[in-house]
């Protein structure tokens, strides 16, 4: 199993544009492809006053289904996410395997 862990960093204003974008675009789409959502959640130690930074766990099979992710839907998703909000919204990704 593999978590894909997504981080955002968000300007403050539009923070709550993103979660509702999460919640209602991003997860679902990553759910009808067979990912499992393990947690959404706000990172308490932001180094920047200004914004607010999240971290949304996917739980995988495998590698192979994050690279199916990344190079597919996810990618599409995060240049969407780049169009709406440019440099105001940032975000990288993490793989784990679970132990």
């Amino acid at each position: 199993m593999i978590i894909h862990n997504i981080t955002y960093c968000v300007d403050k204003q539009l923070a709550p544009a993103l979660l509702h974008w999460l919640r209602d675009t991003y997860i679902p789409r990553a759910e009808a492809e067979g990912l499992e959502v393990q947690a959404l959640a706000r990172v308490i130690s932001n180094a920047d006053p200004a914004a607010h930074s999240y971290a949304l766990q996917l739980l995988a099979q495998g590698p192979r289904d994050v690279k199916r992710w990344t190079e597919g839907s996810g990618a599409a998703l995060g240049r969407e996410m780049a169009a709406r909000w440019g440099e105001r919204c940032l975000s990288f990704a993490t793989n784990l395997q679970v132990l």
